[in-house]
């Protein structure tokens, strides 16, 4: 694995002191203390949303923060065009916030569309509370529009379970737009992420589900993340299966995300994926 790029190294540094980064340029502004963030609340366990495929239970009050780099989703310059580079996570109604999705996993599936680039390359990097670089990954880019999916290591023990429970991540994507050398103008996006302990009844679901029924529990329990993660891989493993399809339209119907329903998944943690046409 590549270390760190110096732009990652000099995000995170800035992080630290308190600073944010713009996506289109290295200007510096006030970074909102946590004080300011949304506190996290204890979701709906009532509220369901979907009229096909899977029903996701929906977290209607979500603990979210301000956004201190980049943007949530949409497009931005990169080599003097215009690029979307949108995160796979439901949209929220506040401005300027980005919510921190929660799941259930040690190492959960991270969702970016891509489109048409000049970019050869994007890093992706998970930080801890402290803002510290905790784990980051290269990704080689195509031309090819589509969705980068990314999986946390899997731990084999406590110690190297990189989330902990109940401490908030932040991740970034970043696309590599540097010219000369100077990364200052890379086109760059967050999220955040939340590790929960299951409740024992989503635990013994889970031991006993089979991975194409593992979708519909995290659904029923509200981890969307968790439920999408899964999808894209059963995705590209079962390209002629209508239910997996159906699911995998409701999962992005509900996070507002319906234009990218149809995009192929491009690249896995850095490796680029060939078609499986297995029913």
């Amino acid at each position: 694995m590549k270390k760190p790029s110096i732009y990652l190294k000099t995000f995170s540094l800035m992080l630290s002191l308190g600073l944010v980064m713009s996506a289109s340029a290295m200007a510096i502004a006030g970074f909102k203390p946590n004080s300011s963030s949304h506190n996290h609340q204890k979701p709906s366990e009532t509220l369901f949303a979907g009229n096909k495929g899977l029903r996701f239970r929906n977290r209607n009050i979500r603990a979210s923060r301000w956004r201190t780099a980049g943007f949530s989703r949409g497009s931005g310059m990169c080599y003097g065009e215009e690029v979307e580079v949108t995160p796979l996570v439901p949209e929220v109604a506040e401005k300027n916030t980005i919510p921190v999705e929660v799941t259930a996993l040690p190492n959960p599936t991270f969702l970016v569309y891509v489109g048409e680039t000049q970019a050869k390359e994007a890093e992706f990097a998970l930080l801890s509370p402290d803002k510290e670089i905790i784990y980051h990954e290269m990704v080689s880019l195509n031309e090819t529009p589509g969705i980068v999916m990314f999986t946390l290591p899997e731990p084999m023990t406590e110690e190297e379970e990189l989330l902990k429970e109940s401490e908030k991540y932040q991740w970034v994507f970043s696309l590599s737009c540097e010219q000369g050398g100077d990364a200052s103008g890379n086109l760059t996006v967050e999220g955040w992420v939340e590790r929960v302990s299951p409740e024992t009844e989503l635990a013994q679901k889970l031991a006993n589900a089979s991975e194409r029924e593992k979708p519909a529990i995290f659904a029923e329990y509200g981890f969307w993340m968790d439920a999408a993660g899964i999808l894209a891989q059963l995705r590209q493993d079962y390209t002629n299966d209508p239910q997996v399809q159906e699911n995998w339209q409701s999962a992005l119907n509900f996070a507002g995300l319906d234009q990218l329903i149809e995009a192929p998944l491009v690249s896995h943690s850095g490796s680029p994926v060939e078609t499986n046409a297995e029913n």
